[in-house]
């Protein structure tokens, strides 16, 4: 099939049409400071238009675009604050959206739970699901319907059925702990029936393509998950034994029957795999686990939700195809042949099946989609999520692994810096969580914009990681401050050691929990570290217990106990704001005012501390972000700093 392939570069009726930044290699703050331009490419269902959601001077659009043409017939926005969130074709016509809006004391548009239904060609355009949907909004063709306070997903599109959709409907609370019901939607006329509740708080459904309740996946105020299976004799859920599955339980499908779900789980094993739950009596079947990591992702058949691939990241992405019956899977082996060196999901298909829209990514590639013509054996280039980088010479990254302290085995990234140098620069780069989240391979802008300045960049999947294990994950619970950040020692260690970085001329940086790291390692090993750039940190965890998202949440406070402790003590003394003595490394602490998770007290007790030391430091506020920087205005003011900052004091 590789051979037959014909690429065709038509996207150039689409561009002029929406301006698009022009590549420029001697400006990559301004090329990387962009919002993405195209994102959620996706075809109708009868394959007569492609949709894209368009970023147009920072203010999303949908776009929509005759196939055989490659004629833009539609643009669709909202006015005002409301921005285009998640959407997807519910038929032929219609298109079913998640609002996003944006709030004046912010940057980054919040999905608050409210559903736009619109035709291709902006008729019947409604508002049928939120706490607006009863209001006559001034100026607008938004018909009224009754108001909903309340937050909407998705559970089912029910593809037969073309005028409903089944979603869960939770009510506003402060938590966000309330039950939700479930409710027929009617696309049309935003009409909603009652079909069935939650049993349990925070939780994610699985229905047929009917709409047909079969699980629910909840959590409880101790941090326990708990799962539901609907009895369909008593029309209510039965609770399925905790003994009966694992600490990792996450159900993401049904099988060809409907009579089993398929489960990502770690039941009985270290690493998470593929499983298979049977209703009826909760049997449950190990399908594949691999030996080294956890299922990262799956891929499944786009009507029927039914799982044909796995994908795992150990080291460079690579994909376990479990069934080859479906069309899905013929298409998915096809390409991944076609694109080698790419990550690639398919983001939707025709009723036919002769028309894919499919999705890559690399390290040097931020994106790009593509129009796949089955029958004719074809392939048409569609976007570039960030067309200005096209021709941009961007720094290859490759997977490294290391003993740590004690011997334990730590994987992760290293991409080398544009130009070699003997000085050989280095900036560790920590990822934020530290638990559900890792690093993995694709592009990175802020690893781009470091590497392609010269500095080469080494990110780490520290104990406590996602990704490696329960056991890999829950050995850095309780080791925040000692034994995660003695893997991030070691990795910069060892990148000294093996000739990828210079003693003397190393940088640590990071967000969220990076941050805290970045400021908790240059306290923990003063002299390797010449910088420290913290972004969004968290430097008090007794604030932490405190103030912030996480406290408020039913089962936030249990999960908090279970990864940091209860013992004031030993949270003060791995607390980095009660030990700036310590620091060696200049610091330059980033902030932004509306930070919900990690809340701007943080960066001000730690500005208090450093005062009080007399040590120097650079600051950076911003009034109008939340926990990371969105605007690409402020993306560009925070990176030009930063590689002022680093310049100051890496030699390169």
């Amino acid at each position: 099939m590789q051979n037959a392939i014909r690429i065709m570069l038509l996207c150039a009726v689409f561009i002029i049409q929406w301006p698009a930044v022009a590549a420029n290699d001697a400006d990559m703050v301004a090329l990387l400071s962009q919002n993405p331009t195209y994102t959620n490419v996706q075809i109708s269902p009868d394959g007569r238009f492609i949709s894209a959601v368009v970023n147009i001077n920072n203010k999303t659009a949908l776009g929509i675009i005759e196939r055989k043409n490659f004629k833009m017939v539609n643009a669709i926005r909202f006015p005002g604050r409301e921005e285009i969130g998640g959407y997807f074709w519910a038929n032929n016509e219609r298109l079913v959206i998640k609002m996003a809006e944006i709030m004046p004391w912010k940057q980054e548009p919040s999905y608050y739970g409210e559903l736009f239904a619109i035709n291709w060609d902006s008729s019947k355009a409604s508002l049928i699901y939120g706490y607006r949907a009863g209001e006559m909004q001034t100026g607008s063709h938004i018909k009224k319907k009754e108001a909903t306070k309340g937050w909407a997903e998705i559970v089912s599109v029910m593809p037969d059925n073309e005028e409903q959709i089944l979603i869960s409907s939770t009510p506003w609370s402060e938590g966000g702990d309330r039950l939700a019901e479930l409710m027929l939607l009617d696309i049309y006329t935003g009409k909603m029936r009652k079909v069935g509740h939650s049993p349990v708080p925070y939780a994610d459904f699985i229905a047929d393509q009917d709409g047909a309740l079969k699980l629910a996946v909840g959590v409880d105020k101790g941090d326990n998950t708990l799962v539901y299976r609907f009895n369909d004799k008593v029309k209510d859920w039965e609770q399925v034994p905790a003994s009966n599955f694992g600490e990792r339980f996450s159900a993401i499908g049904l099988d060809e029957s409907g009579d089993s779900v398929y489960v990502l789980d770690d039941y009985g094993q270290d690493k998470t795999g593929l499983f298979k739950l049977k209703l009826a009596d909760f049997s449950y079947k190990e399908i594949f686990t691999d030996k080294n990591v956890d299922i990262a992702h799956f891929e499944h058949t786009k009507n029927d939700n039914r799982i044909f691939a796995l994908k795992l990241d150990d080291g460079l992405p690579t994909y376990v195809l479990l069934s080859d019956k479906y069309a899905e899977a013929q298409v998915f082996k096809d390409l991944l042949a076609t694109f080698p060196g790419n990550a690639l999901t398919i983001t939707s298909k025709t009723s036919n099946e002769q028309f894919w829209v499919v999705a890559i990514y690399s390290d040097i590639n931020a994106g790009s989609y593509f129009l796949f013509d089955k029958k004719n054996s074809s392939m048409t280039k569609l976007f570039d999520r960030m067309p200005a980088l096209a021709k941009a010479k961007l720094a290859t990254t490759e997977a490294i692994a290391f003993k740590s302290f004690d011997d334990t085995q730590i994987h992760g990234y290293f991409t080398a810096g544009k130009g070699n140098s003997a000085n050989k620069p280095l900036i560790v780069n920590v990822h934020g969580g530290p638990h559900f989240v890792r690093d993995s391979w694709g592009f990175d802008r802020e690893v781009q914009l470091l590497a392609t300045a010269g500095y080469s960049v080494l990110q780490l999947n520290y104990r406590g990681s996602w990704g490696y294990g329960l056991k890999h994950q829950e050995a850095g619970y309780l080791q925040w401050g000692d034994a995660i950040q003695q893997d991030i020692i070691a990795g910069t260690r060892w990148a000294i050691d093996s000739g990828k970085a210079k003693a003397g001329n190393v940088c640590i940086m990071g967000g969220s929990f990076g941050g805290y790291s970045a400021v908790q390692s240059a306290v923990l090993a003063p002299d390797l570290y010449k910088c420290a750039v913290a972004v969004a940190g968290i430097y008090d965890l007794t604030l932490m217990k405190e103030e912030g998202d996480i406290p408020t949440r039913t089962f936030g406070v249990a999960y908090l106990d279970n990864v940091l402790g209860k013992d004031d003590a030993v949270i003060q003394h791995i607390s980095p704001v009660n030990h700036v003595e310590k620091l060696q490394a200049a610091l330059f602490i980033a902030h932004g005012k509306k930070d919900k998770r990690a809340p701007l007290e943080h960066a001000t007790r730690l500005k208090a501390a450093l005062d009080k030391a007399g040590k120097q430091y650079q600051w950076l506020e911003f009034d109008d972000e939340t926990h990371g920087f969105y605007s690409p205005e402020n993306r560009s003011v925070y990176y030009k700093q930063l590689l002022d900052f680093v310049g100051q004091h890496l030699t390169l």
